[in-house]
């Protein structure tokens, strides 16, 4: 016969109550009065045993129950009839030796026993038949004790006992069973969470790996192949060429020194929960390295995802670069605001006006214009001669987790 192993411990403590409750009934029947629990069957009701003694099988009865619910799994694990035999023999000894046959204490125990049978056995059909046919005995010599009016009024508290009780525990187990069952969604969820932040944490470190190229290793290169050109005019004394070929390489370590300073801005920038702390560490790099100076104006920012605000934060600091490298001007406004489910974003600069143009090996206009197009947005650059040029982000408000890559995380 099949068993199932289900999470008992919690429903002890009920079971553990019904007993005790059982107990302080079949006290208070034991200590009413005689006339009252005289029967009418064909044999004699009478105990041998005095109430005193009755009270104490019933107490220490009750006592043994609670210990062998409390150790059911236990027992029930080396033999069932550890568990069901000692309480099955309470139930028969305390029908034959209580005053006139008092059936109460049958009744709380063989419902106890149900339901441990509904609990542990995968199939209780054939335990139950067994319970079923041992509580008919016991009802019939209850009978031969008291007279079929009180067996048959003792039969109908037993079953609305035992209904409610089973379907007490019915409920009980379908309950927990959902709970077991929300438990292991939400284990499901929290492992595909942290398949997710592992995949993030992969793509963040290539996304760094990708910039300390673009910008440190590169530039470091370029220095070191610069000096060996110098070390080599030198040593054919051409000190001047040497000379300028050290002022370049000068030069390339200072701008590498810029571009890294931005980089690890941008990585600081990554870790902010919003736009406008992100912007202002943006801007904070760009007024140290190239003395650009910039005003802020951010109305009703939307509540945008980490990988939208990358994306916004990466195209507002390519516009910044192009005014550093195409125009004169120190002066960058930004402006953002929210309306009718839009959000706009704006670059302007004071310089020259002229068009922006995409140079190969760089993230021109057209890395943004791709950016844009991730947001679900779209990218405008206005230049006006001689007053300067607006680039504007439009996009939806939408906050999204997951971008479609375009291939300029790069």
């Amino acid at each position: 016969m099949m068993s199932k192993q289900p999470n008992i411990k919690p429903l002890r403590r009920p079971v553990m109550l019904f007993l005790v409750l059982i107990g302080m009934v079949a006290l208070y029947v034991l200590k009413s009065e005689p006339e009252q629990m005289v029967g009418h069957g064909w044999l004699f009701a009478g105990s041998a045993i005095s109430i005193f003694w009755q009270e104490q099988i019933i107490v220490g009865g009750v006592l043994a129950e609670i210990a062998l619910i409390w150790f059911g799994q236990w027992l029930f694990d080396r033999h069932p009839w550890a568990l069901f035999g000692p309480q099955l023999i309470f139930a028969v000894t305390t029908s034959v030796g209580l005053e006139h046959k008092m059936p109460i204490v049958a009744i709380g125990v063989i419902t106890v026993v149900a339901i441990e049978i509904i609990n542990f056995y995968a199939r209780p059909q054939k335990p139950l038949i067994s319970l079923g046919i041992l509580s008919l005995l016991i009802l019939g010599a209850y009978t031969a004790y008291n007279g079929i009016l009180q067996a048959v009024i003792v039969l109908i508290a037993f079953l609305f006992v035992l209904f409610v009780v089973v379907f007490y525990s019915r409920y009980y187990f379908q309950q927990a069973a959902q709970r077991q069952q929300a438990e292991d969604l939400l284990a499901e969820v929290q492992l595909a969470y942290d398949q997710v932040e592992a995949s993030t944490i992969r793509t963040e470190r290539q996304r760094v790996a990708r910039e300390l190229h673009d910008t440190l290793t590169q530039g470091l290169a370029g220095t070191v192949m610069q000096l060996e050109a110098a070390e080599s005019f030198l040593q054919n004394g051409q000190v001047d060429r040497g000379t300028q070929v050290v002022h370049d390489a000068t030069g390339i370590a200072r701008d590498t020194l810029r571009q890294s300073r931005l980089t690890l801005s941008d990585l600081r920038a990554t870790t902010e929960q919003s736009l406008q702390p992100r912007l202002e560490l943006l801007a904070d790099a760009f007024k140290k390295n190239y003395h650009l100076e910039t005003t802020l104006r951010l109305h009703y920012v939307p509540d945008f995802s980490d990988a939208q605000l990358t994306q916004i934060t990466r195209i507002v600091s390519e516009a910044m670069m192009n005014v550093v490298k195409h125009t004169d001007t120190l002066q960058v406004v930004i402006n953002g605001n929210t309306q009718d489910s839009v959000f706009t974003l704006s670059v302007i600069d004071f310089g020259s006006g002229l068009p922006l143009k995409s140079k190969s090996g760089h993230f021109g206009v057209t890395g943004m214009h791709e950016r844009a197009a991730m947001l679900d947005g779209a990218l405008t650059v206005v230049g006006t001669p001689g007053e300067g040029t607006t680039v504007t982000l439009t996009m939806p408000t939408v906050k999204k987790e997951q971008l479609h890559d375009q291939s300029v995380d790069r």
